[in-house]
Order: structure tokens, then C-alpha cells, then sequence
């Protein structure tokens, strides 16, 4: 199951924007996520992402332990796997 957390602008129809606040870009990233305190691997979340934002997205998400995939955003993956444990010492 895959929820896409922005959608189309109406002035370009079938346009992906950003998933940043405040961003306009057009999108060309799926950032694939889940919480792995709820979901199973198989139920994704995707937020969109500008070149730009990328980064910050996954980082975002990875910050908070939770497991990312990034791909072009025309290849949302089906599922994401657990993310890799974090070294001790490091939160």
C-alpha cells in the first residue's frame, strides 16, 4: 500500500510538488518511509521531494529511526525494510 503525501498543484495538472513546507518545487524524488513501531515493511508512506530537499527529507525521517528509500519518483518501492542499526553512541 503506497499513500502519497502531496499531490497535484491545480495550475499544472499532474504536476508533483515538494513535501517541504513552504517548497513549490516540482518533485522528481519518492521519499519511501514507515514506521516500524506500526506498519510492516510492506505498508509505505511517500513524500515527494524537490532536488533541493531530498536530503533533508531522508534525514529527517532517518533521524528519527524510521527506515528510507529514496528513488526517482517514478519508482516508489512496494515495500522498505528495516533501517540499519545506528552505532552505539550515536543518536
Amino acid at each position: 500500500m503506497t499513500d502519497a503525501s502531496s499531490g497535484s498543484d491545480a495550475a499544472g495538472a499532474g504536476r508533483v510538488v515538494c513535501s517541504r513546507a513552504a517548497c513549490a518545487r516540482e518533485a522528481a524524488w519518492a521519499v519511501a518511509w514507515r514506521n516500524p513501531r506500526i506498519h510492516p515493511a510492506e505498508r509505505v508512506k511517500v513524500w515527494a521531494a524537490c532536488d533541493e530537499h531530498r536530503g533533508y527529507l531522508r534525514d529527517y525521517l532517518a533521524s528519527r529511526g524510521f527506515p528510507v528509500v529514496v528513488s526517482a519518483l517514478d519508482a516508489v518501492p512496494e515495500r522498505v525494510p528495516e533501517a540499519p542499526a545506528m552505532p552505539r553512541g550515536i543518536s
